[in-house]
C-alpha cells in the first residue's frame, strides 16, 4: 500500500492527485471522497477491507489539497467535472462513491451528475449536510467556522494557517501536529477518543499523513472548501434521487462533528435513501467500525448482487 500520488493533467492545465488502495487490478471500483481538511492519505483505513473485498479504492485529492492544483472560484458542482477526467484516465465504466464526512456533498453532486448506469451507489459516512439544517449539537469550532468562511475566507484561510499549517508543515518538529489533533480530540466523545488514543486500524496515524498533505502547500485550499460547505451547495438535497438500495447514510448517534440531527433532516429530504443509525459511535468511530460494512455494502451495488 502506497499513498504516493498518480496524477493527471486536467483540460486547463490542473494537476489532480489521486492514490490507489485495496486491489489495484480489480474491477469492482469505489471512489473516495475525503473529508476536512483531508487528502487521499484518508483513504488508507479502507485498505485491508477493500482487499478482503477485491474492490480497488481510487481516492483523489481535491483542489488546493494534497498535489491537486488549487482551482480559482471552484463550486461544489464542478467537482464531477474532475471525477469525469479521472475516469476516463482509468477507463471505468461503473463505479461507486464513498462520501465521508465533509466529502458529502461532493458525492451527492455525482448523484445528480452521472446517470444510474454508471454512478452505482452512493455511501456517505457521517456526512456533512446543508447549514440550512441547523447546526445545533455540532461543535463550536465547526460551528464557527461554517459560519464565518463564507463572509471572511482570507481570514479563515490564515487562522487555518497560523494553527494547523505551521504544524503541518514544521519538518524540524513533525510531532506537533499530532499535538494539535490530539488536543482537538479530547472535546470529542470517548468513542472517538478510543480510536485515536489506540490507532485503531492506523487511524490517528492516517489522519495526521491527510491533515498533513492537506496543508503541505498551504491552507487555501482548505479554507475555500469551508466557504463552499458554509455556502448554498448550487443544488437541493430534494434534488437527489437514486432508486432505493443505491444511496446509503451511515451516522454515529454521538457524532459532534456533523450532528445525527442533521443526518435526520436530511434524510427526510431524501427519503429513498437508507439510514443507518449506529448509536453508541461518534465520527470517527463510526467511519472505523463500520469501514468492512461500507465497502462490501457498496460493493454489492457495483456488481448487482443485493
Amino acid at each position: 500500500m502506497s499513498a504516493d500520488p498518480h496524477t493527471l493533467s486536467l483540460p486547463g492545465g490542473r494537476t489532480l492527485s489521486y492514490a490507489v488502495y485495496g486491489q489495484p487490478d480489480a474491477s469492482p471500483t469505489i471512489l473516495y471522497f475525503h473529508g476536512f481538511p483531508g487528502s487521499r492519505h484518508e483513504a488508507a483505513v479502507f485498505h485491508q477491507a477493500a482487499r478482503a473485498h477485491g474492490v480497488r479504492i481510487i481516492a483523489p485529492d481535491r483542489p488546493g489539497m494534497g498535489q491537486s492544483t488549487f482551482q480559482t472560484d471552484r463550486r461544489i458542482l464542478d467537482w464531477p467535472q474532475d471525477v469525469q477526467a479521472l475516469l476516463t484516465h482509468l477507463s471505468i465504466a461503473e463505479f461507486a462513491v464513498i462520501g465521508t464526512s465533509a466529502g458529502t456533498p461532493y458525492a451527492l453532486a455525482c448523484a445528480l451528475t452521472f446517470a444510474p448506469s454508471r454512478l452505482r451507489g452512493v455511501g456517505l459516512v457521517g456526512g456533512l449536510y446543508p447549514v440550512e439544517l441547523g447546526l445545533q449539537g455540532m461543535m463550536m469550532g465547526a460551528r464557527a467556522l461554517l459560519w464565518f468562511a463564507p463572509w471572511a475566507t482570507g481570514l479563515v484561510q490564515t487562522a487555518l494557517d497560523w494553527k494547523m499549517g505551521v504544524a503541518a508543515r514544521d519538518a524540524a518538529h513533525p510531532e506537533a501536529l499530532a499535538e494539535l489533533l490530539n488536543e482537538g480530540f479530547a472535546a470529542r466523545p470517548e468513542a472517538d477518543r478510543k480510536i485515536w488514543e489506540q490507532d485503531v486500524g492506523g487511524f490517528s496515524q492516517n489522519l495526521i499523513a491527510s491533515t498533513r498533505e492537506a496543508l503541505r502547500e498551504s491552507a487555501r485550499g482548505p479554507a475555500w472548501e469551508s466557504r463552499l460547505f458554509g455556502s448554498p451547495w448550487g443544488f437541493g438535497l430534494e434534488d437527489v434521487r437514486l432508486e432505493k438500495g443505491r444511496l446509503v447514510m451511515w451516522h454515529g448517534g454521538l457524532d459532534v462533528n456533523s450532528p445525527l440531527r442533521m443526518a435526520e433532516m436530511a434524510h427526510q429530504l431524501m427519503p429513498d435513501a437508507e439510514l443507518r443509525v449506529s448509536p453508541d459511535e461518534g465520527h470517527c468511530s463510526l467511519a472505523v467500525h463500520k469501514i468492512d460494512e461500507v465497502v462490501s455494502t457498496l460493493k454489492s451495488m457495483v456488481i448487482d448482487i443485493n
